[in-house]
């Protein structure tokens, strides 16, 4: 059976926190403001895959209330939901797609 997941993530800006897009980082004077790293895409994707299994969403899986999550590597987050999600619907992901908007 084929199940679509639809994520989607929004932090603020600050010039205090670094720009980090898919794992990478991108130069840039400001950064997104977030419990973990702040990586809006990665985390619009662990949103997607939870939410189609009908797991939950981010928050329940990593709360900002949680402070072992504080500065997380997103990847490592995605690491962990892939793998709750595997073990415990037996499904694994065939396609992303992903829209990202960017305003100055």
């Amino acid at each position: 059976m084929l199940k679509i997941g639809q994520g989607f993530d929004l932090h603020q800006l600050s010039a205090s926190r670094k720009l980090i897009l898919a794992g990478v980082e991108i130069p840039n004077a400001l950064g997104s403001v977030g419990h973990s790293d702040g990586d809006v895409l990665l985390h619009a994707i662990i949103d997607a895959l939870i939410g189609a299994t009908a797991l939950g969403d981010i928050g329940k899986f990593f709360p900002d209330s949680d402070n072992k999550y504080e500065n997380a590597n997103s990847r490592e987050l995605l690491k962990i939901a892939y793998n709750k999600v595997k073990d415990e619907t037996g499904y694994s992901i065939n396609n992303i797609d992903s829209t990202i908007i960017l305003e100055k």
